[in-house]
């Protein structure tokens, strides 16, 4: 990773915070996300929705699978904004 996105501080209900993690192996990438972030995100690897992006992007997943596997606990009305 050569960039990242750092954004200032915004007030906001808790339940509206997620933490995602994206992990580089040989195979891909791992993306683990939670419905639970914040500051006590906690055993973020037991209880992530886990996604495996492929490195051969004829292999990737639509935003419907995107949304389906790792958006499991988020509302639907906000998919469209994560994905």
């Amino acid at each position: 990773l050569r960039q990242f996105l750092v954004e200032p501080f915004v007030p906001h209900p808790q339940d509206t915070e997620y933490y995602i993690n994206i992990n580089s192996v040989r195979d891909g990438d791992w993306i683990l996300f939670t419905h639970e972030g914040g500051v006590d995100v906690g055993d973020v690897d037991a209880k992530a929705e886990k996604l495996l992006i492929p490195v051969d992007l004829a292999e990737y997943p639509s935003n419907e699978e995107i949304a389906a596997t790792l958006l499991k606990n988020v509302p639907e009305g906000v998919h469209n904004v994560l994905v």
